[in-house]
């Protein structure tokens, strides 16, 4: 059980309703009608969620998005200055290697979800700091009166280690891209990324690694140097094209985890698609509404 100890408001499913009594939304200004307001939401420790500056109501209800994403739970919350934080138990922002690093993937795609449902949408990620355990803050806009922002789905990409890339995607039903030989890729998308590392000849392996799907690269290119870091871009140009084609765009980067003064962390990458539509990549079609 969570015991706040800045108690927040109920949520309430009329947003005329609410009101920030918080004391740490007392110094922020209330947005000019008809005009995008910004807050910001940041990772600190191996352990912590900051918010600053969104609405009360999203700010509680942020509490059962953690709850559902992210399984060892909540240790405490409550108001830390302007802003209103959760410290987790476990490690979501974990060090190098972590082992709980996919489970911190979900949780962020999914408070990104959440935000996103409720009109806000990421403006820039920053990393503001030069401590190396630095990890970024995201700064949200929130969408205009009356513009609302469209249902998306979510993917993850994870440059791992220095040699593997995780794909994460929690589909509703998941599609095999042909035959038996397939049987070890996740639909059509993880076919074409296969292809596309084969003609560069960075593909080794690739198979299920904690309910995602894993490549191991060859030469190991998250460390490369020289001409081989110049293969390594064209790889990543090639990488967001690949995706792209299939109806996916890059949303966010974010560095969310604790970094060491020897090992830099790399970028997860974030992408969105609009539901509801079909693909020339899902299909063998051209893309239609």
């Amino acid at each position: 059980m969570v015991t706040p100890t800045t108690p927040l408001s109920p949520v309430s499913s009329s947003s005329s309703n609410i009101t920030t009594t918080n004391p740490f939304f007392s110094s922020v200004p209330p947005p000019r009608s008809g005009h995008s307001s910004f807050a910001v939401l940041s990772f600190h420790k191996t352990d912590t969620i900051r918010l600053l500056a969104f609405p009360e109501v999203v700010t509680s209800a942020i509490e059962s998005v953690i709850l559902a994403s992210w399984p060892p739970g909540i240790d405490s919350c409550g108001a830390f200055e302007q802003s209103y934080q959760y410290k987790l138990k476990g490690a979501p922002f974990g060090y190098f290697r972590s082992q709980q690093y996919v489970g911190g993937i979900r949780l962020v795609r999914d408070v990104l979800a959440f935000l996103h449902s409720q009109g806000w949408e990421l403006a820039s990620s920053v990393l503001c700091s030069r401590r190396y355990t630095a990890k970024d803050t995201l700064i949200f806009r929130r969408a205009a009166s009356g513009n609302q922002l469209p249902a998306v789905e979510w993917m993850s990409l994870a440059p791992m280690g220095t040699d593997k890339l995780r794909v994460v995607y929690d589909a509703d039903r998941v599609t095999l891209g042909g035959g038996e030989s397939d049987q070890d890729y996740l639909g059509v998308l993880i076919t074409e990324i296969k292809k596309m590392l084969e003609g560069l000849d960075y593909f080794q392996k690739g198979d299920w690694s904690h309910d995602l799907f894993e490549f191991q690269l060859k030469g190991s290119p998250w460390k490369s140097r020289g001409e081989a870091s110049v293969k390594m871009r064209v790889m990543l140009m090639r990488l967001l094209e690949t995706v792209e084609g299939h109806g996916w765009k890059l949303y966010t980067t974010i560095v969310q985890r604790t970094g060491t003064d020897e090992d830099r962390i790399l970028d997860t990458w974030y992408f969105v698609r609009e539901r509801g539509r079909s693909w020339k990549g899902d299909t063998g079609g051209d893309v239609k509404s």
